[in-house]
């Protein structure tokens, strides 16, 4: 999904005009149209407004993934939507990231042990 279409998504799923979108981000309601037209990109400063404005880290705007939302109505009740979902493969990459940092993690702790029980 290009970022266009997901600051869309965005905005119409929380009941935002782009005239409000535009104010709250800092930039004219022209400007903020070609965003979603996906003839502009935001740069890193207007991407961080539009990150804090959903409550969002600035790579889920970024990603390629596709962006359906997690919201509550106000009964509490959770629409069934799911922020960013990752790919398998992505999420393959950070367990195993995970996991060799939890083996160096040993490994320092053993040297530690190691070095206290050598004084």
């Amino acid at each position: 999904m290009k970022i266009g279409e997901k600051l869309k998504t965005l905005r119409t799923s929380k009941g935002y005009t782009p005239e409000i979108v535009s104010e709250k981000i800092g930039v004219s309601k022209t400007t903020y149209g070609r965003y979603e037209r996906n003839e502009s990109v935001p740069d890193l400063n207007i991407l961080e407004n539009i990150a804090n404005l959903y409550d969002l880290e600035m790579f889920e705007l970024l990603s390629d993934e596709k962006i359906i939302l997690n919201q509550k109505n106000k009964k509490g009740d959770n629409n069934g939507l799911v922020i960013n979902q990752l790919s398998e493969k992505l999420i393959d990459q950070y367990e195993k990231r995970i996991n060799e940092k939890d083996d160096i993690i040993k490994e320092l702790k053993e040297t530690i042990a190691e070095l206290k029980s050598k004084k």
